[in-house]
């Protein structure tokens, strides 16, 4: 079992490091990064052009991709690289050992080995954290849900006791949000679209675009139900969620147009098209739930991507103070409800991802949403 930091109280300012003549605890420096120049840090100075490279490099790889090879050849001399989050993890890897003082960019390489599925190495990052700053909430939580992924019940509540020793009340909020998210792992999907009385808005996920802008079969099964969804419910809104782009078009735009397409009102539709993935997706569906209220949200996706949606909305409702009840409609993509109702460890280790994501525990602090 891997070892579990316990806060002993050290000094905070032994913690911290100088920022532009100011004093500054290493859990804000990612934020700081982006409104601070490079030269402001207490690294080399020479190190600073290929700090800001290897950041660079890394985000470019985590959301879009590119050659591995060329960045194999021209930025990691020496290294070998096997695949997009490789260059992630590696890009952050280096940054660390120029600036070691940097701890968001040990959180960006843990992010990296989760990604690529590396538990073990993600948990030994973690552990890396606390071993520099006792005080992180953030790496001791995320230590919390790496054994719960794992279902390791053992470890999990000893991480539990090492993380209410740094914050009580945070500690609990965090234990009913795994809690929750293993009672909707737990539930049996539901393809069943209800008559819902009160306010209504239907919240339809996206899914990537062909290449010509189209919307791809998993997208065309979501519309179906939200299209039956919003008939069912006539006096009901329905927003439509994804902003990553094809062929000039988004997401959001496709889905808007087929509904009104298959007779919904277009004044009845809001487009929610800024976001690039599910945790995008959600926070900004609360965010625009904040002023188009509603009593009930019937969220319709994929019975595949349902548990991770649902958990993540729920909990970007209630950071809102939303108390819109989450209504799950699937778009069945498995053979049976019953194979549908099974959850892989991939499954849960995406879940718990993205969970901690929405909680606030950025993946890559200061450079991510």
């Amino acid at each position: 079992m891997s070892a579990v930091i316990v806060p002993l109280g050290p000094k905070l300012k032994a913690l911290m490091f100088p920022v532009a003549n100011a004093i500054v605890p290493p859990v804000f420096a990612g934020l700081l990064f982006l409104a601070t120049s490079v030269q402001s840090f207490a690294f080399d100075q020479q190190n600073a052009s290929r700090i800001k490279t290897l950041v660079d490099t890394g985000m470019q790889y985590y959301w879009t991709g590119g050659d591995v090879k060329k960045a194999e050849a021209e930025i990691f001399k020496g290294i070998t690289l096997h695949g997009r989050y490789d260059v992630v993890e590696q890009s952050f890897a280096e940054a660390s050992k120029l600036a070691p003082e940097r701890l968001d960019f040990r959180f960006a390489v843990a992010s990296s080995q989760i990604l690529q599925k590396n538990v073990d190495g993600a948990r030994a990052t973690y552990e890396d954290i606390l071993a520099k700053d006792q005080t992180s909430f953030e790496a001791q939580a995320w230590l919390e849900a790496l054994a719960r992924i794992g279902n390791d019940e053992t470890g999990a509540s000893l991480a539990h006791q090492g993380l209410s020793g740094l914050d009580r009340d945070r500690a609990e909020a965090y234990r009913l949000r795994f809690v929750r998210a293993e009672q909707i792992m737990a539930e049996k999907p539901n393809p069943e679209v209800p008559a819902v009385s009160g306010k209504v808005m239907i919240v339809a996920l996206g899914y990537a675009l062909a290449k010509d802008g189209t919307a791809e079969k998993p997208l065309l099964d979501r519309l179906d139900v939200a299209l039956k969804a919003a008939q069912t419910n006539p006096t009901a809104r329905v927003m439509v969620t994804g902003g990553q782009p094809q062929a000039g078009v988004t997401e959001g735009d496709v889905m808007m147009k087929w509904l009104v397409e298959h007779g919904i009102d277009r004044d009845r539709i809001l487009i929610e098209d800024k976001s690039k993935d599910t945790v995008g997706n959600v926070l900004n569906v609360a965010n625009l739930l904040k002023r188009h209220t509603a009593d009930s949200v019937i969220l319709v996706t994929s019975s595949s991507h349902m548990r991770r949606a649902r958990t993540l909305l729920e909990d970007a409702l209630k950071q809102y103070d939303i108390s819109a009840n989450v209504l799950p409609v699937v778009a069945l993509d498995a053979p049976s409800i019953e194979e549908a109702a099974k959850v892989s460890p991939d499954e849960r280790l995406v879940i718990y991802r993205d969970l901690m994501r929405v909680s606030g525990l950025w993946a890559y602090p200061g450079l991510q949403q």
